[in-house]
């Protein structure tokens, strides 16, 4: 069931999408019959978002949107997100089509912009040497966003953008 404000191109979008990386499924987890509704996530106006890229040399930064407020940013301005389903620092999208969904924001050693509490930035080496971490999540980009700012990962199940505090932002 297609929820109401869902317009046909985001779903043939989205499909598309999950098509390309040989099953977005395999790494979302049970949909709890939820639709994936971005018609407010994409960016349509610079006046919508104020998404910026980390300063040269960063890798995490602050954005902020009118539907999230403040969320976490890499060095190209693309939204990162945390999966759930990661257990710790050993993650559970680390191969196929999962990992080429959702590739893991990797960088040696990860520095933060302001707004991003360095203390709680680290890295984890496991399938993906120095993929970095933040208090506690392991970041990943969704191969959906295109340009900064991006957040058509919201509504696929167990993924989520991370606020500056190191949590998750549910907007279900």
């Amino acid at each position: 069931m297609i929820e109401k404000g869902v317009s046909m191109k985001r779903i043939l979008v989205l499909l598309a999408v999950m098509a390309s990386a040989g099953g977005l499924a395999a790494c979302g987890g049970k949909d709890n019959n939820k639709s994936a509704d971005n018609s407010s996530n994409t960016t349509t106006a610079a006046a919508a978002n104020t998404a910026t890229s980390a300063p040269a040399g960063q890798t995490l930064a602050v954005s902020k949107n009118a539907d999230l407020g403040e969320f976490l940013v890499g060095p190209n301005g693309h939204t990162l997100y945390l999966f759930e389903k990661d257990s710790g620092t050993t993650s559970a999208c680390a191969t196929g089509g999962c990992a080429a969904t959702w590739p893991a924001l990797a960088a040696p050693s990860p520095t933060a912009a302001s707004g991003v509490d360095q203390a709680k930035v680290s890295t984890a080496t496991g399938a993906v040497p120095n993929h970095v971490v933040y208090n506690g999540h392991l970041l990943y980009f969704f191969s959906g966003d295109k340009a900064p700012g991006d957040t058509n990962g919201i509504g696929i199940p167990s993924w989520y953008p991370v606020a500056p505090s190191g949590d998750k932002i549910d907007k279900d």
